[in-house]
């Protein structure tokens, strides 16, 4: 899973072994480790206290919760993203995104997307 924050926004994108995971056990979690022993963690996952989408922050990391309804929906079918649009509360927008591969590749290898959704946009 990848996170994005740019401006007053965050984005997760899920590759498919990440929205397997997260289909079956409702989580999916990565953590970025910095050399002083700190972390950043981020967590997608669901929550029956829902109606819709909703982030919070903690000093242990970012969490983006699901009703767990609108997770299964999204997990299973071919739906792209989930977004919210929270610039008129003060809280960040979230787009939730399924990961597809690259069209143009580096020639140095660097775009490892084995796990990516097949791009709609490549040609067969």
């Amino acid at each position: 899973m990848k996170l994005r924050i740019d401006k007053g926004s965050l984005r997760l994108r899920l590759n498919r072994p990440d929205v397997d995971q997260f289909r079956k056990t409702g989580v999916c979690t990565e953590s970025l480790r910095f050399g002083s022993g700190a972390q950043l963690t981020y967590t997608l996952e669901t929550s029956s206290r829902l109606k819709g989408i909703e982030a919070e922050y903690s000093p242990e990391g970012i969490r983006v919760l699901l009703p767990p309804e609108m997770a299964r929906e999204w997990a299973a079918s071919d739906q792209v993203s989930l977004s919210l649009n929270r610039a008129d509360d003060g809280g960040p927008s979230l787009l939730i995104e399924k990961d597809f591969q690259c069209l143009h590749r580096n020639p140095d290898g660097r775009n490892d997307d084995s796990g990516a959704f097949p791009n709609p946009l490549a040609r067969p």
